[in-house]
């Protein structure tokens, strides 16, 4: 769920979701007897602002249209025909979605502090429930398709004579459709005891659409939230850490033995089965294994490898501040809504807001710059050249 609001719930006692609290805070006339904390109540309201708002919804538009590029051109190259392209194209459907609840966010924060009359919903509930958890859910799916890229790339340095019969397109389609289903199905339970539903409003005299909640919507929360935003995003970054740590290791010791190899005077060759062959000695192969992972493995799957290197890269710089933080709160109770460090949480929800939002989006521009048959196929996508070649 949108941690920002995690506090609304467990402390309503009635089962309508209260928001006048919230809506008050906007405008900066906060709860009495609240301590100011690190940061004033002005800083945490330039933050919304500028970051929820502005940052993070250009960020998400241009996310948007370049995951939907991403998303055509792999379908161009084919889904079924190599692995790599079928996990990119589902990192491209998780990160549209990403990046589209995302502006549905920064949307619904101009309504909260706009406050229009008359509109028929709370803009806080719909926050909650339309952007604030459908967007770390699809996060959520992000960082599980790029833990399964990051560990299928690695086979491919640390099995390279293995990998393409292991991870084929087919079962690469098959474990990201099993990735959406088991992420999208674990937070039913969240939807199932927290509901929109049309209520008279005393208070405006009028109806509008508002968030309720079930007997054990408390308890039910406090368990999807450990589970999704503590235990899950902690085992899909170690993943992605160790095998990109692992892969980078390997594209060093293949890099120094071809430098090694070159040096004694030999010319490095690939036969047929992708092993390395020496030009004097054609019957003399490289290592397989031991000190290179990468002897069997092509130029161009060394490039793809460099790639996805990147990839996860940047994965791990935007998501590593998002599991930080979770267990500083852990360590730092006050650090949360409506207590003693507000604006602060505020502020550094906001930042790891957009890192993982700008992390959903930049891939666009690794593909191009690295990627020669992305960038062919996406130039060919716009009418830039003629033919493929």
């Amino acid at each position: 769920m949108d941690h920002r609001f995690e506090s609304h719930a467990s402390r309503n006692s009635t089962k309508v979701f209260l928001v006048e609290e919230y809506t008050n805070e906007t405008h900066l006339d906060f709860v009495p007897g609240r301590k100011p904390g690190l940061l004033s109540d002005f800083t945490r309201y330039m933050f919304d602002i500028l970051v929820w708002t502005l940052l993070s919804g250009c960020v998400s538009v241009f996310g948007m249209t370049a995951n939907v590029i991403n998303l055509i051109v792999f379908v161009r190259q084919g889904i079924w025909t190599e692995s790599v392209t079928a996990s990119l194209a589902g990192l491209a459907v998780a990160d549209l979605c990403c990046t589209t609840t995302q502006l549905v966010h920064s949307i619904n924060f101009v309504f909260m502090a706009a406050q229009p009359p008359g509109i028929p919903w709370d803009p806080l509930s719909i926050l909650y429930v339309a952007s604030g958890w459908p967007r770390i859910m699809f996060t959520r799916l992000t960082c599980w398709i790029t833990a399964y890229v990051a560990f299928e790339r690695c086979m491919c340095i640390v099995l390279p004579f293995k990998v393409k019969q292991l991870f084929t397109a087919r079962r690469t389609v098959f474990v990201i459709s099993c990735v959406f289903v088991v992420i999208i199905a674990s937070y039913i339970p969240i939807y199932y005891t927290h509901r929109l539903l049309y209520l008279f409003d005393s208070t405006t005299n009028t109806s509008k659409v508002t968030l309720v909640l079930t007997d054990n919507a408390e308890d039910v929360e406090y368990v999807t939230r450990h589970l999704n935003d503590i235990i899950l995003p902690t085992i899909s970054l170690s993943i992605v850490i160790i095998c990109t740590q692992l892969t980078i290791v390997r594209l060093k010791a293949s890099k120094k033995w071809k430098r090694k190899n070159a040096s004694s005077g030999y010319v490095s060759h690939e036969n047929d089965n992708g092993l390395h062959t020496n030009a004097s000695n054609p019957a003399k192969t490289g290592p397989q294994t031991a000190g290179t992972g990468t002897s069997g493995a092509s130029a161009k799957e060394t490039k793809v490898v460099k790639m996805i290197t990147l990839i996860c890269t940047i994965f791990i710089i935007c998501n590593s501040p998002c599991v930080i933080i979770f267990y500083t709160r852990l360590l730092i109770p006050e650090i949360g809504n409506l207590r003693r460090y507000h604006n602060l949480f505020h502020v550094i929800y906001s930042l790891d807001f957009l890192m993982e939002t700008i992390n959903s989006s930049i891939n666009i521009i690794v593909y191009y710059k690295m990627s020669t048959r992305y960038k062919q196929e996406f130039r060919l996508l716009f009418g830039l050249t003629d033919n493929k070649t």
